[in-house]
């Protein structure tokens, strides 16, 4: 069975198609990388706009941890306005990796702020954190591996072993940032992954994920695009992990799979032909700026 739209009752306001391009920060202070730095590995992967397809899947994976679940039902407003929010969180993301250090660190604070107030506990009576070092390592992890699954399939970019290694490693000043502690964070890429597809195997889709699920699938834009939806739920089962999808409803039907086959072959085909300004957020442009380099 699929994931219903969101009930007529509560329809989420449309997204402006003017808000998928955030602007970037101020141009910073001259020759500082940030809080990343290394950067070569970080700047190539989260420069891409195609991360962008992989924020629902990266929700609906984080949410799938019944605690995270708990925690973003008893203090979140997706309903108010999901893919706002969504986008709210990737610009923050986005400032990080490419702001200057105190850019970082302010958009680093500013989530952290909204953060210490998540806590409470389960209906069974488990408490719960968002400052738990666990949870804050399941969410860094959704991060990490939705960004190289949507740079791969749907930029074409070749993701090897070793990118990956090095994005993983450039990655680990941003989970520290919010909480992940040098006791859970796995030394390598090879670790994380082993730990990563464990965490994944325990995961279970409460109703509370569901209702998350219902209203970041249920996307509408302004002006209306016929048909995004459907992309949107093609590319996120495309992008979870089968079991994970088949828990949300996203059963990997033949329409669903033609749906995100088609996807891939437009992105990849049209990404080499795209200016640098289109085809890459801002920010990397401004943080290559303020460091002197090209590219």
């Amino acid at each position: 069975m699929d994931v219903p739209a969101p009930p007529r009752a509560a329809v989420v306001p449309r997204l402006g198609l003017r808000s998928l391009f955030p602007p970037p920060p101020g141009p910073g202070r001259p020759g500082d990388p940030g809080v990343c730095d290394p950067h070569d590995a970080l700047w190539a992967v989260a420069g891409e706009r195609a991360v962008l397809l992989g924020g629902p899947a990266a929700v609906l994976l984080q949410v799938a941890h019944p605690l995270v679940a708990a925690g973003v039902a008893q203090h979140s407003d997706y309903r108010a306005g999901p893919a706002h929010r969504l986008l709210g969180t990737l610009q923050a993301v986005l400032t990080i990796a490419f702001g200057d250090t105190e850019q970082g660190r302010a958009a680093a604070r500013a989530v952290g702020h909204q953060h210490a107030r998540v806590r409470g506990t389960t209906p069974d009576g488990t408490p719960f954190r968002a400052s738990d070092p666990e949870l804050a390592l399941w969410v860094h992890a959704t991060l990490v591996e939705t960004a190289l699954a949507a740079v791969g399939r749907y930029a074409g970019r070749p993701v090897t072993p070793r990118l990956r290694e090095a994005y993983w490693q450039q990655m680990k000043p941003f989970g520290r940032m919010f909480g992940v502690t040098e006791a859970v964070l796995p030394a390598g890429y090879a670790e994380f992954r082993a730990w990563y597809e464990a965490a994944v195997a325990r995961l279970e889709v409460t109703d509370a994920a569901r209702a998350v699920a219902r209203d970041v699938l249920g996307l509408r834009t302004w002006p209306p695009l016929p048909g995004v939806a459907a992309v949107a739920r093609a590319v996120t089962a495309d992008l979870l992990p089968a079991a994970v999808a088949e828990q949300y409803g996203l059963v990997a039907t033949p329409r669903r799979r033609a749906g995100a086959a088609a996807a891939r072959a437009v992105t990849r085909a049209v990404r080499p032909a795209l200016p640098a300004p289109m085809a890459r957020w801002p920010h990397a442009a401004v943080a290559l700026r303020r460091c002197g380099t090209s590219g």
